[in-house]
């Protein structure tokens, strides 16, 4: 995307990398954004891709299901201002074996428990992949005329009450949470995991934004 910036006088337009709505799809079925390739990008390389380290924590929910997320709190991402959170991809087996250890366990709002990971479980975290990622614009009011300019028109819309809704793209692995009175949420996926995220959507949000 090239944009352009008029600070004093004329200047050359520039190119602005890390927009929300450069979505590079890849022949493998995976896609990548923010520099992050989804389904492949180790928590390593997501750090090293966004020059900034996540704090990972490990959720338990109701039912006993196990999810591993990377927080990256607020980030300038090309020139706009996000919360980034990444899921990372693990079997139950591993997330059981993280569990073992992990620290300061709190209740939390939607009846899951949050745990602390040790310092030592970093190493093996850091080699796993980047499954998803969440994105939730801080600055900039990403209304449905906006959405619609950047992104083009979702192949479904999802009502989930009122003044809320889904806008799909599964092409993109992209879902979107257009909401009146709440921030606009993104949910990035490799376009080949659309079906899983198409029907987690209907379940929850990640924890770190619905706790």
């Amino acid at each position: 995307m090239t944009l352009a910036l008029s600070a004093c006088g004329e200047q050359a337009p520039r190119h602005i990398d890390n927009l929300p709505w450069q979505i590079e799809i890849l022949p493998n079925g995976h896609s990548k954004v923010f520099g992050i390739e989804l389904g492949k990008s180790t928590t390593l390389e997501a750090k090293r891709a966004l020059d900034h380290k996540a704090d990972f924590s490990l959720f338990k929910s109701a039912d006993g299901s196990l999810s591993l997320e990377a927080y990256y709190g607020t980030l300038t991402l090309g020139v706009l201002e996000a919360k980034l959170i990444a899921e990372v991809d693990a079997t139950q087996e591993q997330l059981k074996k993280l569990g073992e250890h992990a620290e300061n366990p709190r209740a939390q709002p939607s009846g899951a428990w949050k745990f602390d990971m040790r310092d030592e479980d970093y190493l093996t975290i850091q080699s796993w992949p980047v499954r998803s990622l969440t994105y939730i614009p801080m600055a900039v009011q990403f209304d449905a005329e906006l959405l619609e300019k950047r992104f083009g028109k979702p192949s479904e819309r999802k009502p989930i009450d009122a003044g809320r809704e889904y806008w799909l793209y599964p092409d993109k692995g992209l879902v979107i949470m257009l909401a009146d009175k709440e921030k606009e949420i993104l949910q990035y996926v490799a376009p080949s995991d659309f079906a899983r995220l198409k029907d987690k959507i209907s379940r929850e949000l990640p924890r770190s934004v619905v706790d």
